[in-house]
């Protein structure tokens, strides 16, 4: 799977779910926002903004799910 799927798919459990993100979810979300760290340094410059929100994305995910 890509990145942008996976991430996209725990937003859209996310939404669908009352309980929010479950544990497994919260730590793939964190791992693809460490791949993305990893691989933005490769990207030409034409492509980082699309990888730079997807990042932002994953983060909003992770704040939101531990916000009270």
């Amino acid at each position: 799977m890509t990145l942008d799927t996976v991430i996209s798919g725990c937003v859209v459990y996310y939404l669908d779910s009352s309980d929010g993100l479950d544990d497994q979810r919260i730590t793939i979300v964190k791992d693809c926002l460490r791949d993305l760290d990893d691989l933005t340094a490769e990207l030409e410059a034409d492509c980082l903004p699309y990888f730079r929100c997807l990042r932002e994305l994953g983060e909003m995910l992770l704040n939101i799910q531990s916000s009270p």
